[in-house]
């Protein structure tokens, strides 16, 4: 007997739960990140991805069903069909012309389906927490409507949002973007063990208090960063949201000193700095946070938002934590235990761009602005200058870039990077990629344009969204183009991102409020341009790990202004996990694909929506289904709409076409066939007609039709192992398509293009400049008996280079060589009396160590293959900092969520510590604990890091803490108090001079960013706190030294795209003054940071990286020792 149902009907295997209205809730507050991206314990930027198939191996086909006396439903064999996972397979050669198969049936392979895959090319963003679910709209068409079933799973990848893969030399199924945090289970809370408390310090008595002034609200913590980042090593700052809800503004003028006097309208006699001759230079930074307002004194007003930290998409993992799948149910964030974000980016190395030079000799601070906040501050041990410590005497002092005096490895494999694009665009002759590159440290956007349609590519002029230089963090993920101009979506540290150009050539990032649209939760599957400006489409998820995902449809006239629809509110029925797949527009119609899944195990199927008003409204759209028709996809452009399903009869298997001009009337086309044929996977239109690419056992098959009935082949892609296709455009003859390829050792961006004839156009992304910037980071610094070591990373290998003077850098050998699968970068070094010690990421996920040692400094070898190091299945293990003292060196990191030491006599025998206590080291339930770096000395050992307190149950529970150590091997707790005003913080820097040691860190509060310090003057036994001065907002530390006189100490605003290098001295480590050095590599467009400090032969030297538009570079500075 035949079935009554039509091809298209939902299976009847039982009805799943009622549609039913959706109702808001508020989802967890996301995990900080790192670098202002920072994640969680083990959490992934984005929701992390099953493995890619095995290239080459082709999907189950599933048995061929007779079509006599029956109907076969449509089996969705295309999974998501984002993005085309290309098996491996024999190549082959430039097709013999393009054969027209509109009619003509040819034999074909019988090729199972692909298994259906996480999505992979999303934005991925969170608006949960103020974006209800809206009602299902009434009328919505239920068991009557076209419906797909999708039995068959297909292997593909989805447009993705954010921010960081993570760098391996293996097959990578992930985009290092961006996304979906997924954190580690915490047991249920214990007894925390009773800690040591240090009292804080108190600010000074005030003098008459001066009126409150607002501050802006604290930032909620922020998602981790690209999924496949990996774990960094660096000290951590304050949390950091994953895309947080909007934030309101930062105020423009600096807070006023809590307690300073108001001070009067007429000037005061100048504090006892010297005066400068001239006013403060209108570029000079703001001044620190607490001095008030100065009556009559012109301010520069900054139109900035509260800072906001970066999901390097493929931001690496909060060390000690372990990696969590790619989509995962997002935990319950007042349970877990969070981790500092890390702050300290010693591995970030951009070359600035051109930029105006700095005044330097700017006047002192409290000189200029009177007594009584001159006289507040010094009461508390804290003075500032503004300029005029760049340290530069002549010679060769100041600071310089560097990238040739820190020679690279002329033999380096590859560029140490991972470049990937992610989606491509095309509007007449021009064409746009968006995409993103990263390493352990960073991950920074990429849009390339073409003008004569994807012949030849350039870099894109891209401006941050106060109109200088795009931020770290900020990455494009997909692009359109349409009458109203382009417009890109992708991630910010914090929240989703919108750029909008007019050309395609120059590009501005719209302010965070245009991208709050596309906050956490929300995942972005495709952007199109209509007739009325723009429509994206995807899902939304309350919980976070699209287990619960409903359609997401955004309307915008113009690509600034983003109204959001979630659930009922989108006017298609909602029964399930249903979400938005696929769009396409042609004059005003518009088309959109669903996939509906109506309960776990339940099959899934797919329907087509039509709207003849830009996407407001949506009725079904009866696509014809013949019988022996399985799977559905959608495309269109100026020519018309298409959609395609797939036939099999008996041997054979081809894409049956249909045409629409209205999506409502539809007419049957030709057939597109081909040998080895298996599916299609994605059509298009441009204005010379019609492009599909086809999935075929040995390649991709690109074909071309001028009216939809007649198909010719017009080139291939060949199937390689690790090659993902994530986006095609047609513009012209020409088709583009983009994604990402496995190079030697590490990832790169895929750009391959193709004319009508099938003949490949030569385009190169490693040639285009701009779009691929080579590893070359310098990250840290010791020295001892009159040499140097400098430690970081080149071409994506551990490197090391020495000095005699510190001006001369020779790059030191490994004899056993340091050539390993996954990248590597060294962050810490130290001297003692049997040689040097190294340590950094070993890169990886989960992380692993990276440990290397040397007898003179010129010659090293690995050490972290014994088994002191070994990991704990798949629990990361870091290794973020190294002291000598004098029974031996000391490495302490984190193992998974627990502290984690490590004890040497002699550089080639190493344990593991252990706490003195039960929970010294090993972390409670709903806590963990954190160790960034140590220092050695008569007094034994002493490390510095932070815990997560798990008495703080929701609010912030971040504290700082050290440990302390007679023998290296052995080690207690002692967790310190934060200073009044301050709701988290922890520790990332210690040095010791005898038996006085400072420990620096960064905490957060009302005013934002600042910084932490403690000092100890009996060998880290008992601690006080200590203020440092803060000239500009938002400040966290990136390192410290003892010099002959006292301390010094550097740190940068964490303010992506406008950080600047800030300084501070001690004497005495308790009384300190900040400086803001204006010299080029310190300060200027972009990022600029110092990462390492150390004392040479009566100079003071520091390493770090200036990064800006035009490239980055590492950053020498050398200063006479302050």
């Amino acid at each position: 007997m035949t079935p009554t149902g039509t091809p298209d009907d939902e299976p009847k295997g039982g009805r799943s739960e009622p549609e039913r209205p959706q109702t808001p809730e508020q989802a967890p507050p996301p995990p900080p990140q790192w670098l202002d991206q920072d994640r969680p314990p083990g959490a992934h930027l984005l929701p992390e991805t099953e493995p890619l198939p095995e290239f080459g191996s082709p999907p189950p086909e599933p048995a061929d069903e007779g079509l006599s006396d029956r109907t076969v439903t449509d089996l969705d064999i295309s999974g998501t069909m984002r993005t085309q996972i290309f098996p491996q397979g024999d190549r082959q050669g430039p097709p013999q012309g393009p054969p027209s198969f509109s009619e003509a049936s040819s034999p074909s392979e019988q090729a199972p389906p692909f298994r259906s895959g996480p999505s992979m090319d999303e934005t991925i963003t969170d608006l949960s927490e103020f974006m209800p679910a809206g009602a299902e709209a009434a009328g919505a068409a239920d068991d009557d409507l076209d419906e797909d079933e999708d039995l068959d799973r297909t292997r593909v990848e989805r447009p993705s949002g954010t921010a960081p893969p993570k760098r391996t030399r293996t097959q990578v199924s992930q985009p290092f973007a961006a996304p979906e945090p997924a954190t580690q289970q915490i047991p249920a809370p214990m007894p925390e063990p009773a800690t040591e408390q240090i009292e804080a310090p108190q600010p000074p008595a005030p003098q008459p208090p001066a009126p409150p002034v607002p501050q802006p609200r604290p930032q909620p913590p922020a998602p981790e960063p690209f999924p496949w980042a990996q774990e960094m090593p660096g000290p951590p700052q304050p949390p950091a949201p994953q895309l947080p809800a909007p934030q309101p503004p930062a105020p423009s003028a600096p807070e006023p000193f809590p307690w300073a006097q108001e001070i009067p309208a007429a000037p005061q006699p100048p504090a006892p700095q010297p005066p400068a001759p001239q006013p403060p230079a209108p570029s000079a930074p703001e001044p620190f946070p607490w001095a008030q307002e100065i009556p009559e004194t012109p301010h520069q007003h900054h139109q900035q938002q509260a800072p906001q930290p970066a999901p390097f998409p493929w931001a690496q993992e909060i060390p000690g934590q372990q990696a969590g799948a790619h989509q995962q149910a997002a935990p319950d964030l007042r349970h877990q235990a969070v981790p500092p974000p890390q702050i300290n980016e010693p591995w970030r190395t951009d070359a600035p761009s051109k930029r105006a030079k700095r005044k330097l000799n700017k006047k002192v601070l409290f000189g200029a602005v009177g007594g009584v906040a001159a006289v507040a501050l010094v009461a508390a041990g804290a003075v500032v200058l503004l300029g005029g410590d760049d340290g530069s005497d002549g010679g060769d002092d100041g600071a310089r870039l560097a990238g040739k005096l820190f020679p690279a490895d002329p033999a380096a494999r590859s560029d140490g990077r991972d470049q990937e694009l992610t989606g491509v665009a095309a509007v007449g002759s021009t064409v746009v990629a968006a995409g993103g590159e990263a390493d352990p440290g960073n991950y920074r956007g990429v849009l390339l344009y073409s003008t004569d349609g994807g012949r030849t590519f350039k870099s894109a002029d891209v401006q941050g969204a106060d109109g200088g230089e795009p931020a770290n963090g900020e990455v494009p993920r997909q692009v359109a183009g349409g009458p109203r101009g382009w417009v890109a979506i992708g991630t910010r540290p914090g929240g989703g991102a919108v750029w909008t150009s007019t050309d395609g050539r120059t590009w501005r990032r719209l302010p965070d409020a245009a991208g709050d649209a596309f906050g956490p939760g929300n995942r972005v599957q495709r952007v199109i341009g209509t007739d009325g400006g723009f429509l994206a489409v995807g899902e939304n998820s309350r919980k976070g790990d699209f287990s619960d995902s409903v359609p997401a449809a955004w309307l915008s006239p113009d690509g600034q202004r983003w109204e959001a629809l979630t659930g009922g509110q989108v006017g298609i029925p909602v029964r399930g996990r249903v979400s938005l797949i696929e769009a396409a527009a042609s004059g005003g119609a518009v088309l959109v694909e669903s996939q509906h899944t109506p309960a776990p195990g339940k099959p899934t199927f797919r329907r087509v929506w039509k709207s003849s008003d830009g996407g407001r409204t949506w009725a079904p759209a009866k696509v014809p289904a013949p019988k022996g028709t399985r799977n559905l996809i959608i495309g269109g452009g100026r020519p018309g709409l298409m959609a395609i399903r797939e036939v099999k009869s008996g041997s054979s298997a081809y894409g049956q076409v249909f045409t629409s001009t209205d999506g409502e009337r539809w007419k049957q086309g030709g057939r597109i066939r081909s040998s080895g044929y298996r599916q299609v996977d994605r059509v298009l239109a441009s204005d010379g007609g019609y492009v599909g690419v086809v999935s075929r056992g040995r390649d991709t098959l690109v074909v071309r039709s001028a009216d939809g009935a007649s198909w010719q082949e017009a080139g291939t892609l060949a199937s390689n192992s690790g090659r993902a296709l994530q986006g095609v455009a047609a513009s012209g003859e020409q088709t583009v398509l983009v994604g990402r390829d496995t190079g030697t050792g590490d990832l790169n961006s895929l750009l391959a293009v193709r004319d009508a004839r099938g003949t490949e156009v030569p385009v190169d992304p490693a040639k285009i400049p701009g779009a691929v910037r080579p590893d070359h980071a310098v990250t840290g610094l010791a020295a001892k008996d009159g040499r140097a070591v400098a430690v970081g990373s080149s071409g994506g290998e551990a490197t090391v280079w020495t000095s005699p003077d510190g001006a001369a850098w020779n790059r030191a050998q490994f004899p056993g060589g340091m050539a390993r699968p996954l990248s590597q970068r060294l962050t810490g070094v130290a001297a003692g009396a049997n040689g040097w010690l190294a340590v950094g990421d070993g890169g990886g996920q989960p992380r692993r160590s990276l440990v290397v040692t040397s007898a003179d400094g010129a010659s090293w070898q690995a050490a972290d293959g014994n088994q002191a190091f070994a990991q704990n299945g798949q629990q990361s293990l870091a290794t973020f900092g190294a002291a000598a003292g004098p029974s031996g060196y000391v490495i302490v990191g984190e193992d998974g969520l627990s502290g984690a030491t490590w004890f040497s006599a002699d550089l080639k025998n190493w344990q593991r510590g252990r706490g003195v206590g039960r929970n010294d080291l090993t972390a409670l339930p709903r806590g963990n604990r954190w160790l960034r770096s140590a220092v050695g000395g008569a007094f034994g050992y002493v490390a510095a890091g932070g815990v997560q307190d798990p008495a703080a149950q929701d609010a912030p529970g971040q504290r700082p803490a050290v440990w302390n150590s007679t023998d290296g091997k052995q080690w207690r707790l002692h967790q310190l108090q934060l200073p009044a005003g301050l709701s988290e913080g922890s520790l990332t820097n210690v040095t010791a001079k005898g038996d006085l040691l400072v420990a620096l860190g960064s905490a957060s509060g009302s005013a934002g960013s600042v910084p932490l310090g403690y000092v100890s003057s009996d060998g880290g036994k008992t601690w006080r706190g200590v203020t440092l001065p803060a000239p500009v907002r938002e400040l966290r530390v990136t390192a410290l030294t003892a010099t002959p006189k006292g301390f010094a100490a550097a740190g940068a605003s964490t303010e992506k795209g406008t950080s600047d290098v800030v300084s501070w001295t001690s004497a005495d480590g308790s009384a300190w003054q900040a400086a803001t050095p204006g010299a080029e590599g310190l300060a200027g467009q972009g990022d600029q940071q110092i990462t390492g400090l150390v004392a040479l032969g009566g100079r003071l030297l520091g390493v770090g990286r200036s990064a800006g538009a035009a490239g980055e570079e590492p950053v020498l500075w050398t200063r006479p020792v302050p």
